[in-house]
């Protein structure tokens, strides 16, 4: 409480627990209040002393005897109630203590559990995390929310929601990305549906129905310059304004058309910049002509790869888009490969060369297999380039082979050739996704339009390297992708 004063705490019979004033006071927790004083924020004791001697910029309460509180710099820490700091941080963000571990949000965006000490209790990290609820906490990825236990193994089967609650007597409440909630337990059997109301449905598809909106915005500012590139042509000064104003709603730019920390990752000549215009740009050419590139005889159109290799400037921009995706999800992935350093790695349709960059320098050779048009752009030391049509002409030799991200892009038909005419006496890697409907529906379709691929699920994997000659003799998981270990039969 507080009168003219200043701040303090009272009794239970609402007598002054002591004479000290400060300029806020707030609630006991483990016998400490956190206090705001001219000096700064620290805790005190049922007496008002103060319970260590460190000044914070800002305190938390304590919970089970630790409590968040941030620097001078922004940062935060956890302390005991002897002020003495935990292990660990700093760190962007932490939060309270339960059941012995607590969240924390890393100098690097993502967020962990720590234990009592500061010590991480696993080696996960997420976008989002909660506190544990017996037992269990929620969690997000890129593909959503899901929950975990308190090694970060993943429950529901990997399953990922649009929104999950915590668990509540052994069942939660989760929406699914189509928008239908469902009641699971903790083994993932649906026990309820409850009923959607048909103006989320509306909302939803309505939603859905201008999806296109803000990618075609981000490409629009990207071609007037108003990320701060060169424009590449010219509008009114209203019309500038509206398309500054869809930036604002994407949250790019803030009210005075300032380029927010979102926005500034797409200044001129970065990545995202790269990725935009491809997506909106050649990626979206072939969505715009369904008509001229599926029949009743399946795909028709002349692949993508094909279209952009006459086009120097779209060529570059499409691989430069390509490889930088492979760069950020192959970066160490040479610990699960587990190649023989002497071997002669031969990679197929590898591109820039991102995933024979991340396998390192070892003793044997590294033979990059692409399109004449792609491996000119090579730039790789330690890398040797191949040009060839890897459907028709001839293969280097290796002892190991591997596919990428490439059987995707291909019919059956297509895909039969070139796992054929890859020699059964060498081991073969294939890199690509399994499909699950809920989650790459829109990508396998994607792959369709563009050269009439799609992504495989379990089953049409098996079916189609057996079909070949190859069998599957291991499996592991990368980056959210299966790696299938194949050996000739």
């Amino acid at each position: 409480m507080g009168d003219a004063t200043g701040a303090y705490h009272i009794d239970l019979e609402g007598i002054q627990a002591y004479p000290q004033r400060y300029l806020r006071t707030f609630g006991f927790y483990c016998g400490h209040a956190a206090v705001a004083s001219s000096e700064g924020w620290y805790h005190v004791d049922a007496r008002g002393e103060r319970s260590y001697l460190d000044t914070w910029d800002w305190c938390g309460n304590f919970q089970q005897d630790r409590c968040p509180v941030r620097d001078k710099h922004g940062e935060y820490h956890h302390i005991k109630p002897n002020g003495l700091v935990l292990e660990g941080g700093p760190h962007a963000y932490a939060g309270d203590f339960r059941e012995r571990a607590a969240v924390v949000r890393g100098l690097d965006g993502l967020c962990r559990h720590v234990d009592l000490e500061g010590k991480l209790l696993n080696q996960r990290s997420f976008f989002d995390l909660d506190n544990f609820h017996k037992g269990f906490a929620r969690a997000r990825d890129h593909r959503g929310w899901f929950f975990i236990n308190r090694d970060g193994e993943e429950l529901l089967d990997n399953a990922r929601f649009a929104e999950i609650e915590p668990f509540y007597n052994g069942q939660a409440l989760v929406r699914m990305h189509s928008g239908e909630r469902a009641v699971l337990s903790e083994e993932g059997t649906i026990m309820a549906i409850p009923e959607q109301s048909m103006a989320e449905r509306d909302a939803l598809l309505q939603e859905i129905a201008v999806s296109a909106w803000g990618p075609l915005a981000v490409r629009l500012g990207i071609q007037i310059g108003i990320h701060g590139g060169d424009p590449q042509f010219e509008i009114d000064v209203d019309s500038i304004k509206i398309v500054k104003d869809s930036w604002v709603e994407l949250g790019l730019m803030d009210s005075s058309y300032k380029l927010t920390p979102l926005g500034t990752s797409l200044l001129p000549g970065g990545t995202w910049e790269k990725r935009f215009m491809y997506w909106t740009g050649p990626q979206l050419e072939p969505w715009l002509s369904t008509k001229s590139r599926l029949s009743t005889k399946g795909f028709i159109g002349r692949d993508f790869f094909s279209n952009v290799s006459s086009s120097p400037d779209l060529l570059e921009l499409v691989h430069d888009v390509l490889n930088s995706y492979a760069e950020d999800d192959w970066t160490g992935i040479g610990s699960v490969l587990n190649l023989n350093k002497e071997a002669t790695v031969v990679d197929v349709g590898g591109g820039h060369g991102a995933l024979l960059k991340a396998l390192g320098s070892t003793g044997g050779e590294r033979i990059l297999v692409d399109r004449p048009e792609v491996v000119s752009l090579l730039d790789a030391t330690g890398i040797t380039p191949y040009p060839c049509d890897f459907f028709s002409d001839k293969l280097p030799l290796g002892d190991v082979y591997i596919l990428s991200r490439i059987l995707h892009d291909w019919p059956d038909d297509a895909c039969k050739t070139l796992l054929s005419r890859i020699p059964k006496s060498s081991s073969l890697i294939v890199i690509d996704r399994v499909a699950n409907p809920t989650e790459n529906g829109l990508l396998s379709l994607n792959m369709l339009l563009v050269s009439g691929g799609k992504e495989r699920n379990k089953s049409e994997w098996q079916q189609l390297v057996n079909s070949v000659g190859w069998r599957i003799s291991d499996e592991k998981s990368w980056s959210n992708h299966s790696i299938f270990f194949l050996r000739g039969d």
